[in-house]
């Protein structure tokens, strides 16, 4: 519960700038391809009263949620790979904790195949079966449930001591409609902000190193809160409209 996470929104010509202008002191990506770009695919769970977006709203001091992403493509330089995440925020700081899945039984997972986590014969160590019953805690106890799907396209940079990590997220879409999840899926339609944009994410174990706090104030880089998962229910999911109508009516 270390890691602490820096959010900036940039346009398409920025991010050209800061990639430029970081080029000596940044490097790809461990986990990524040799450009360090890569398509995510996401679908999150939430509640059927919709407790996370709440949640995050209210700013509750601790709060999870989970999703299953897809990472990659077929003959992309990323192989897809398939993750069931929980993650954490508590009293800022952040923790991912991740189950690693093939793609297919990812994909069955999202579809509300929850017993795949226990069919698939796998042995499982002991953190691995902590993440698999936090999960189903959150799914069985707060009844957690698919809700909303997103994609975007990663580029991902970090230090070569690993303490910061960066990555710009463009061509950020969601879909209410829960349609089987594919790499690289591309049947997205709805953006969730201005495609001229780009979401720049600063994420470092402990407070970020100073040189980038220099360099953001020089560049006049506002930190700001944007969560993709909150602005995609808002963007596309008719519970959360419809919670928000009522909300508005009942103020006015």
């Amino acid at each position: 519960m270390n890691r602490t996470e820096y959010k900036y929104l940039i346009s398409l010509e920025q991010k050209e700038q800061i990639e430029q202008e970081l080029d000596d002191r940044l490097v790809v990506d461990s986990l990524a391809s040799e450009d360090g770009c890569y398509p995510i695919i996401t679908e999150y769970f939430e509640t059927p009263d919709r407790n996370c977006f709440w949640e995050k709203d209210r700013r509750l001091a601790s709060r999870r949620k989970i999703r299953v992403r897809i990472y990659g493509s077929e003959g992309g330089k990323i192989p897809p790979t398939g993750f069931i995440e929980i993650k954490h925020k508590h009293f800022g700081l952040g923790a991912k904790r991740r189950l690693f899945l093939p793609v297919e039984e990812a994909v069955e997972f999202a579809q509300g195949n929850y017993d795949i986590l226990h069919q698939s014969g796998r042995e499982r160590s002991r953190s691995q079966r902590m993440i698999i019953k936090e999960i189903f805690d959150l799914i069985e106890r707060r009844r957690y449930e698919p809700a909303i799907q997103l994609r975007y396209d990663r580029k991902a940079l970090m230090t070569p001591d690993g303490q910061l990590r960066i990555t710009f997220d463009t061509g950020l879409k969601c879909r209410s409609e829960l349609l089987a999840l594919q790499p690289d899926d591309q049947r997205f339609t709805t953006p969730i902000i201005d495609p001229n944009q780009s979401i720049l994410e600063v994420k470092s174990w402990g407070p970020a190193p100073f040189w980038f706090r220099v360099y953001a104030g020089q560049k006049n880089l506002t930190r700001m809160s944007f969560s993709k998962f909150c602005t995609a229910l808002k963007v596309c999911d008719p519970v959360l409209r419809q919670q928000l109508q009522s909300s508005q009516q009942g103020a006015a």
